[in-house]
């Protein structure tokens, strides 16, 4: 069995009492074929972002279930047929995966633990690749470059004045 998510647009023609009627039914859909119904969330009545069959709002429901992936087509296939549906997704619901740890540049973590943010176990947690070691050897210095490759500036060029009055297609302002 997989987890699924199903997100449904109800009609606004089944009301407020068929609304929960229509989750129901689906649910017992679900439970019949061998699936587990895990969450069911009722958002309500809810203005649609476009017309659907002529709708403005629809009811919306959300529901968390397990199921056997060749019973979601029947599923699927139900809720196509079923008339009181306007529109329905159904998702395969999988845990994402922890996004992976940062590593934070030696260069910046030196400068954390220089303000007293941070302290450093050891050089040997973060290694400092030969780019960085070249930066920090160079201190001061204007450029710093490895073999091979282009120098990198220590401080940026300074940006050149501009004004609209120094650019020659510029309009004078006076009238010929």
């Amino acid at each position: 069995m997989r987890d699924y998510e199903l997100v449904m647009v109800v009609s606004p023609d089944v009301g407020d009492e068929g609304f929960p009627g229509t989750v129901e039914r689906v649910s017992k859909f679900i439970q019949d074929r061998g699936g587990a119904i895990k969450n069911v969330d009722q958002w309500g009545r809810r203005r649609l972002a476009y017309q659907i069959r002529r709708f403005t709002e629809g009811f919306y429901a959300v529901t968390h279930f397990s199921l056997e992936p060749n019973e979601v087509r029947s599923l699927e296939g139900n809720l196509d047929l079923a008339e009181d549906v306007l529109r329905h997704l159904v998702v395969r619901h999988e845990e994402a995966p922890p996004p992976p740890p940062r590593r934070a540049s030696r260069i910046g973590q030196d400068a954390l633990v220089a303000a007293g943010q941070e302290s450093l176990a050891s050089p040997e947690d973060s290694p400092l690749t030969p780019r960085e070691e070249a930066v920090v050897a160079a201190g001061e210095e204007e450029s710093v470059s490895l073999e091979g490759e282009a120098p990198i500036a220590a401080e940026a060029a300074p940006e050149p004045e501009w004004s609209p009055a120094s650019k020659p297609d510029a309009p004078s302002g006076k009238e010929e």
